[in-house]
């Protein structure tokens, strides 16, 4: 047998008899683990979106980063406030630009953040093609997108759309 083999033989009386039962346990390889060091844990590792949603799907046309989108048959486009056909598809904020059949990442939920925005605090709308802006709609639709609280940041509140007169 190898020298790491282990054989145990275990033996017990059956009832009050003086017939005795063996059972055999092999061990063929015997494994000794050893704690040379206690390791710490580890930096963080980068995040996902802040406490958001994000999701991908294929681009349906060329997008642009930052720009609302919706989603038909698994393909994003640009939806625009006055998009009566597509408006209750709001799917949510691309975060990455791609072209038409490319993967594009889109978030939901959450805060979304961009160096180049200048936002006053307030609330952030729907606009045309898929822009943000701060100026409510006056005909089609009003499309809460969610509030600036830092001139670079946005918490995504995405609401239904209100259908405007006009």
């Amino acid at each position: 047998m190898d020298e790491t083999a282990y054989l145990a033989v275990l033996e017990f009386q059956v009832g009050d008899t003086a017939e005795v039962e063996r059972e055999y346990l092999v061990i063929l390889q015997q494994v000794e683990l050893m704690v040379l060091e206690h390791g710490s844990q580890g930096p963080p590792g980068p995040p996902g979106p802040a406490g958001g949603v994000a999701l991908q799907r294929s681009a349906g046309e060329v997008l642009s980063a930052l720009r609302a989108v919706y989603d038909l048959d698994g393909r994003a486009f640009y939806l625009d406030y006055r998009d009566a056909e597509h408006i209750d598809l709001l799917l949510g904020i691309t975060l990455t630009a791609a072209g038409e059949g490319d993967p594009v990442n889109i978030q939901r939920l959450g805060v979304l953040e961009d160096s180049n925005w200048n936002w006053p605090p307030g609330r952030v709308y729907l606009g045309a093609n898929g822009a943000l802006t701060q100026t409510p709609a006056d005909d089609g639709f009003h499309v809460l997108i969610g509030a600036a609280t830092a001139p670079n940041r946005i918490t995504l509140n995405l609401s239904d759309p209100i259908e405007l007169e006009g």
